[in-house]
């Protein structure tokens, strides 16, 4: 096995935004923090599905993530792996701020989410105990498809940036062109078919296909405040 793979898989990770650390990236592509850790050591071999999984991360084939000495070699990137910008603000200290959609202003989010303008005018807050490495947006429940969660919850998301990683099952905030902003469990078919199935937890709604190009943003629900009592 060429020994670039182990400095590559290190190299990469140091070069992604927000300094992720090995059990991030782990928890990413579904790997045992220690699996990648001798990955990056050099004291395992990879298996072929931990590669292809890394390579599809990073956007990079896995020839080259075997081969190449990726921080002096630039690999062509593959099509789906494309850099995602994201408008955001930030505080005096140049850290993220949680911006939060307000009800009247998710009907305009499809349409204003990469406008810095509309993002700026959209309330801010801190919350001292989410990790200021990483991107949260807040966004309201509307409707009853995400029970026991009611309408009017708030609900607390993370900028996902590599759709590809998303864990089948995972509960995530889709902003997409035609139905707007959606709260889902995300059922990810976007290798085989640049498809995501979102399903809501209310059975009386059934799942449904959106295609990737009709996809704006994916946040990951990491929690909600509500003024009444889940029954």
């Amino acid at each position: 096995m060429d020994t670039f793979f182990s400095q590559n898989l290190q190299y990469l990770r140091k070069q992604l935004e927000g300094k992720v650390s090995q059990e991030k990236l782990a928890e990413e592509v579904d790997l045992k923090k220690s699996t990648l850790g001798s990955y990056e050591s050099g004291r395992a071999e990879p298996k072929y599905a931990d590669l292809v999984k890394l390579a599809n991360y990073f956007g990079v084939s896995v020839d080259d993530l075997l081969t190449k000495d990726l921080a002096t070699y630039k690999p062509q990137r593959k099509q789906e792996s494309q850099l995602r910008i994201l408008a955001t603000t930030v505080n005096n200290e140049n850290e993220d701020n949680i911006e939060y959609v307000p009800v009247k202003a998710v009907a305009g989010y499809s349409h204003g989410y990469g406008d810095l303008d509309y993002i700026s005018r959209l309330p801010i807050f801190n919350v001292p105990f989410l990790p200021k490495d990483r991107k949260y947006r807040v966004f309201p429940i509307q409707g009853d498809s995400m029970l026991p969660l009611k309408e009017g919850s708030l609900v607390f998301a993370e900028y996902i940036d590599n759709w590809r990683a998303v864990k089948n099952g995972t509960i995530c905030v889709v902003v997409t062109k035609d139905e707007g902003v959606v709260l889902k469990k995300v059922f990810n078919y976007l290798g085989e078919k640049s498809v995501l199935i979102l399903k809501s937890t209310n059975e009386r709604y059934a799942p449904y296909p959106v295609f990737e190009d009709d996809i704006h943003e994916l946040w990951r629900f990491v929690g909600y405040f509500s003024g009444e009592f889940p029954i």
